[in-house]
């Protein structure tokens, strides 16, 4: 009840004690003179009050039932009500345009991050680049759900990583990174025996080599976090492409070391050992995504367009 339903309760039953109160001591003959009048009179001025106190005016049943839909067809009504109220403040259109700037701007930072991937000593500001991304991803999937709650349409899909995949992921990611760290070093050992600027066959290979290796780990952490753009499975595939391709130039750089008379670095076997240790995580996390969506399970939307592996040399030097 409200405060002034309170109010006219009160004053109905003041009434009644004041009428109560004035008829006292000769209410009999009075009421014996005239009944229908006193009676009539006391029970249509309480009547009034206690209706009063008892019903809700338009707007107070109004607010009451937006605070409190119990009626399915009010709720539907206020879901109809503020859907247009969003649509009339733009709110879906704005909605749309920043999933769709976040989305471009993953994909530039992506492109920035191939460019520079080539570079032997990009480890050293990779990881800035990499949370960044990771970043882009989750608030993409913020935008997403606030889209889905609201109704709004022509959002850039977002695909949440099934629990069953997650910890071979991590496990996968471990060894990339182990990888990655251990192809740093090498890089060192090898820049070490070379005296000033060397551009050659060995160097391309290695930064090839560099390339794959820093996109697997790239796309590897975003596929451990929350939510990724691609569908997981596809992004695996990628994945699997970039560590065969990292494995292959891995046997090249061996191959031209020895043909330089250079000294090996121990930490390159290591690469390619934490690099095949991936692989296999890798495709047990394949096989329980794909046995995940036998299930039942679903893509929420389409798959967008996936980045390919790089296969040759370019003529970047250290």
């Amino acid at each position: 009840m409200t405060r002034a339903q309170y109010l006219w309760a009160a004053l109905g039953l003041v009434m009644i004690g004041v009428s109560l109160i004035s008829a006292r001591g000769n209410i009999g003959h009075v009421f014996k003179a005239e009944p229908d009048f006193l009676l009539g009179l006391s029970l249509s001025i309480s009547t009034i009050f206690f209706t009063k106190a008892f019903s809700r005016s338009g707007i107070a049943s109004a607010v009451h039932h937006i605070h409190e839909p119990s009626d399915p067809n009010v709720a539907a009504a206020l879901d109809v009500a503020v859907g247009q109220r969003l649509h009339a403040m733009g709110l879906h259109e704005n909605i749309a345009l920043l999933s769709r700037d976040i989305a471009v701007a993953g994909k530039r930072i992506n492109e920035f991050y191939d460019l520079q991937a080539m570079d032997p000593r990009f480890h050293a500001t990779a990881p800035l680049l990499r949370v960044a991304l990771t970043d882009i991803d989750d608030a993409l999937a913020i935008v997403s759900r606030v889209a889905e709650r609201i109704g709004t349409a022509e959002v850039n899909q977002v695909y949440r990583i099934p629990d069953a995949m997650k910890s071979h992921l991590n496990d996968a990611l471990r060894d990339v990174r182990e990888a990655s760290a251990r192809r740093n070093e090498s890089y060192e050992s090898l820049r070490a025996q070379i005296a000033g600027v060397a551009v050659d066959d060995l160097w391309g290979v290695f930064a090839v080599l560099t390339s794959d290796t820093l996109k697997a780990q790239r796309d590897l952490e975003s596929l451990a976090s929350r939510t990724v753009q691609t569908v997981p499975a596809d992004r695996i595939a990628v994945l699997q492409g970039y560590l065969e391709a990292s494995l292959l130039r891995l046997e090249n750089v061996t191959e031209l070391i020895r043909e330089r008379g250079l000294a090996e670095p121990h930490t390159l076997q290591i690469v390619g050992q934490d690099l095949r240790r991936a692989q296999v995580k890798l495709a047990r996390a394949l096989q329980l995504g794909t046995d995940e969506h036998a299930t039942g399970e679903q893509p929420a939307g389409e798959a967008a367009s996936s980045e390919q592996p790089t296969t040759e040399p370019g003529p970047a030097a250290p």
